[in-house]
């Protein structure tokens, strides 16, 4: 069983359906990014509220409608994700580096009741780097050990519009080309039978056409908003709903509730958020999120996550900066046929970016 190890390793990473972080993402979908932007990550990567942003189109299209005139927004950051457990040698734990934010998206008022944007960004992560060993029960040497290294991750690029049909609504519609891939390397090695050494290699691509529709409906100081982004091979379809509450007509600041329902008719997994934002001034705004995850499948795993995010206005320009964390525990999987439990993992995410109202 153990030769095999590898080669039964990169057939899940082929047919997996899991979400999560670590060891787990690599056998089916990847990590997904919690906020494509510096905007969106600090407020916990909501995609049916939130407070005017062209990156919308990636997520409720409908959402670009509320952004004055023609804007540009740009951002860029590193992710760190700790893996943790205990296996055979005790308390294990690796630390990695990726790509947790790259997009970039303009938007364009064609009159005042149309607008049209496009955008690109990284919507998922495919890696880990971490080995596990297991020793023999008597003699307490080290007898096998099974390394697992990947990376990649998934891209979308789309374009679409807003469109305000009456006052108390504003609809939307995108489409584009969800691409990418995830190389993995997985090496197995017997120390008493070299024989039985096995190394392969596998990897994935994906090039699909995909699609998000949204609505976003204002009564008085509460919005609320809807949307859709659809499924492919990679990447589950999602549906999220939620309202946001406004504290005054000048909206300085705001509270927001959303769910996001990932898998819809599938696993089904659930995550919520309570986002808000404030602005004590024209040129400053502070933003945060608390969400919460129940992701199930085969190996279910609980967690949440902290967001926070803050924006400085210079003029024209705004610099935009997030910083995310979240943690997931989960049991009994590993990539050892042996089964540790208690497997912890988090991630850290930062982002910083810039928008540009031409």
């Amino acid at each position: 069983m153990a030769r095999w190890l590898p080669a039964l390793s990169c057939l899940l990473l082929l047919s997996g359906t899991a979400q999560s972080f670590g060891y787990l993402s690599t056998m089916g979908e990847g990590t997904p990014l919690p906020g494509l932007n510096a905007v969106t990550m600090g407020l916990g990567g909501a995609r049916a509220i939130g407070f005017g942003d062209a990156l919308s189109i990636l997520t409720n299209p409908a959402e670009i409608y509320r952004i004055p005139g023609t804007t540009m927004t740009l951002s860029l950051g590193p992710g760190v994700i700790h893996e943790s457990f205990d296996d055979s040698t005790g308390y294990v734990s690796y630390n990695w580096v990726a790509v947790s934010s790259l997009s970039g998206a303009v938007k364009f008022q064609l009159s005042p009741r149309l607008a049209v944007g496009a955008g690109a960004a990284k919507i998922s992560d495919v890696s880990f780097q971490g080995k596990y060993y297991e020793r023999n029960s008597f003699s307490g040497e080290i007898t096998e050990s099974f390394e697992l290294d990947c990376r990649g991750g998934l891209y979308e690029s789309a374009a679409g519009f807003s469109w305000r049909p009456a006052r108390w609504i504003n609809v939307g519609l995108s489409g584009g080309l969800r691409f990418g891939g995830a190389t993995c390397d997985s090496v197995y090695i017997n120390r008493f039978a070299p024989e039985q050494d096995t190394t392969v290699s596998t990897e994935w691509d994906e090039s699909r056409f995909c699609w998000h529709a949204g609505v976003m409906v204002p009564v008085g100081l509460t919005s609320f908003g809807m949307s859709w982004a659809s499924g492919t091979d990679h990447y589950d379809s999602r549906i999220a709903a939620g309202a946001v509450l406004y504290t005054a007509e000048s909206r300085q600041g705001a509270l927001g509730i959303e769910a996001e329902l990932v898998d819809p008719g599938g696993d089904g997994s659930l995550e919520t958020r309570v986002l808000g934002q404030v602005s004590p001034s024209s040129s400053l705004t502070f933003r945060g999120s608390l969400s919460f995850l129940d992701l199930n499948g085969e190996v279910p795993s609980q967690g949440f996550g902290i967001s926070v995010g803050t924006g400085v206005a210079f003029g024209r320009i705004t610099l935009n900066g997030a910083y995310a964390w979240s943690s997931l525990t989960r049991e009994e999987v590993s990539y050892s046929p042996y089964t540790p439990s208690n497997i912890k993992v988090s991630r850290s995410l930062l982002s910083v970016g810039v928008n540009w109202n031409l």
